[in-house]
């Protein structure tokens, strides 16, 4: 699968057919003010990253919070084989990228799957208030209409 067929398959299984890379190799997902799934294509074309701010601030995260973080992140406990990071704006991003070369289509929903779950998961935990999204393992559920904007 090419990175542009890999998000127009999310796309189609979000209810959000015309969702596809930009002529930059970007796209965006939001579901709503505080779900925002970033995609981009690398430039040797053989990656699709992706990758969801948990946080506006990560210089505001606890001590504990960061340790916990950090445990999740080297054993890859509850990170559903994502890695948390910081973007250029120190918010505090969890990140996955997939290959795009014999990436068979039910795999890459597996792996959209973990990382969108592990995302929530990680968003609740980090937030302090519960949601009525799924914890890893779950299925993925019926989501809300949504809004893309190409980036």
């Amino acid at each position: 699968m090419t990175a542009s067929e890999m998000v127009q398959h999310i796309g189609k299984r979000l209810g959000i057919p015309e969702l596809c890379l930009n002529e930059l190799g970007l796209c965006r997902i939001r579901l709503n003010d505080s779900i925002v799934i970033d995609f981009e294509e690398d430039d040797t074309k053989n990656w699709l990253h992706v990758f969801a701010a948990l946080t506006d601030d990560a210089a505001s995260l606890s001590r504990d919070t960061l340790l916990k973080l950090f445990r999740a992140h080297y054993l890859f406990n509850d990170t559903g084989h994502s890695s948390f990071g910081l973007d250029a704006g120190d918010r505090l991003c969890l990140f996955m990228r997939a290959p795009t070369s014999e990436m068979a289509e039910e795999l890459w929903v597996e792996m959209f799957e973990a990382f969108f779950s592990t995302y929530l998961e990680w968003k609740e935990k980090l937030s302090g208030w519960a949601t009525e999204y799924p914890l890893p393992g779950d299925e993925l559920p019926d989501l809300p209409p949504s809004t893309f904007i190409r980036v």
